[in-house]
């Protein structure tokens, strides 16, 4: 009997200790997901995107590198009209060559190239609560608010202790042919 005591005591203390252990590490990702609120974020990523490209086309030099992460790793890339491309890598690049282009087509908000921007819903991935992927069709209205040209845009954007941040801008205009301005039918 009293064997069968022992038994019992130390089976109710094994389960007891195994009640007693910490919840596991699987509820940690549970909580973190809640936390990140993918709507949110879009949105938060989208003011970044606007800011940056009215802060461009109105020519607002400090505005428009505001948006920017300030990193060596920070790439802009283009075609130009006659088949070539460029890039401009690490932030000395671009905010030289986006200063300069400032300065001398838009001449610091004065020439105002595209009054309008429209956008199609961008598709997004997020591949972590830090780092996203966006690409959309986007529409530029010349000077004259004749025609569209359309522009196919990638960014790849970074979140860090002020908020979101483009990492890279890839620009691939004239991907269609132009669109008369009245014909355009997004939001």
């Amino acid at each position: 009997m009293k064997n069968q005591i022992s038994i019992s005591l130390l089976f109710i203390l094994l389960i007891f200790a195994v009640a007693c252990q910490p919840l596991s590490d699987k509820k940690e990702p549970e909580k973190e997901n809640i936390l990140f609120d993918e709507v949110a974020e879009i949105e938060a990523i989208m003011n970044v995107i606007e800011g940056e490209t009215k802060c461009f086309f109105d020519g607002n030099y400090e505005c428009w590198a505001k948006h920017w992460s300030h990193e060596n790793y920070a790439i802009q890339a283009w075609n130009n009209s006659d088949g070539t491309a460029d890039a401009a890598v690490g932030w000395e690049k671009i905010n030289s060559q986006g200063k300069d282009w400032i300065e001398k087509y838009y001449k610091n908000g004065i020439n105002i190239i595209h009054p309008v921007v429209k956008r199609e819903k961008p598709s997004v991935k997020f591949f972590n609560e830090k780092t996203a992927y966006l690409i959309w069709t986007q529409y530029n209205a010349d000077k004259e608010k004749t025609n569209y040209r359309t522009s196919q845009e990638i960014r790849l954007m970074e979140k860090d202790s002020e908020g979101w941040k483009i990492v890279n801008v890839s620009a691939f205009w004239d991907t269609q042919s132009k669109i008369p301005f009245d014909s355009l039918k997004l939001n």
